[in-house]
């Protein structure tokens, strides 16, 4: 969906932004330090040059002593800029890294080392150990391999969803948010699936986390578009670009709500309508 990947690209391109702003701006600034220590440089050098009386010399040492101290301390400061400015690319570099996985995902694209991993974590098996020598009365004639042991009881998805809308409702975001994510991973074709993204989508705004809230929403629509929640999903989706500033992406989302769910509920119309309609969507 063209829609949905320019909602994604819209929410991905807020988190850099800032990063790249405070990058800016210290380069600026040590672009002007490394200026004032070659303004320093030459005063001291002028002043070293001229004639300077004798009776002057006490003041002359004085002065030096003050522009050593004031070059030692730009310095530092231009070493500290670097470094920062450093762990900035640094942070860029794996934060691009990672929105071109997210993306892989959502497009269904293989990831590079991902399933050759996968794969030889499959296929690498190990044996019981086996106690050479010792006598039967110890080992009982042959190590258990785990047959005989009762099986652990997995939680059905209906109990996961019901105790994650528990601590939803109960502010346990955190917990509410893995025990969603959870279910999704091991009952992706569950009924409940489309409705534990869309309320992962929920937790998120809840917590004010608006770009984590776009993507889950966006997610929601991409792969349970025809479920209940699916124009529930794009209303929050534009609401949650509200939120993010991105006035022409929740324009969008509230004035295709109507033709993209056109039996949504009444409900969802109207408020979808008044949103477009405070942003004074064209």
């Amino acid at each position: 969906m063209k829609i949905l990947k320019l909602f994604l690209v819209a929410t991905i391109s807020v988190l850099p932004l800032k990063t790249v702003k405070a990058q800016n701006a210290m380069q600026m600034e040590l672009m002007q330090l490394r200026e004032d220590i070659q303004v320093l440089q030459r005063k001291l050098y002028r002043e070293q040059q001229d004639g300077i009386a004798p009776a002057a010399a006490q003041d002359v040492a004085v002065k030096i002593g003050e522009f050593d101290e004031t070059l030692r301390q730009t310095v530092g400061r231009v070493d500290e800029l670097e470094f920062k400015i450093k762990s900035l690319n640094d942070r860029l570099d794996v934060m691009n890294k990672d929105f071109d996985v997210r993306f892989k995902m959502i497009e269904g694209k293989p990831i590079e080392g991902v399933g050759l991993a996968m794969q030889t974590a499959e296929t690498k098996k190990y044996d019981a150990p086996v106690a050479q020598g010792a006598p039967t009365s110890i080992t009982g004639g042959a190590i258990s391999k785990g047959d005989d042991l009762p099986d652990v009881k997995t939680k059905t998805a209906d109990e996961i969803y019901k105790q994650a809308m528990e601590n939803m409702n109960a502010g346990k975001y955190s917990e509410s948010a893995q025990q969603f994510t959870s279910l999704m991973t091991k009952y992706p074709d569950d009924k409940l699936a489309g409705n534990a993204q869309y309320w992962l989508g929920e937790v998120y705004y809840a917590q004010k986390d608006y770009t984590k809230a776009a993507v889950a929403f966006a997610k929601g629509l991409e792969k349970y578009k025809h479920g209940n929640k699916g124009a529930d999903s794009l209303l929050k989706l534009g609401m949650s670009m509200r939120e993010l500033g991105k006035k022409e992406e929740a324009c969008t989302a509230f004035k295709t709500l109507p033709t993209e769910f056109p039996k949504a509920d009444q409900t969802l119309k109207t408020k979808s309508a008044d949103f477009a309609k405070a942003l004074e969507c064209k």
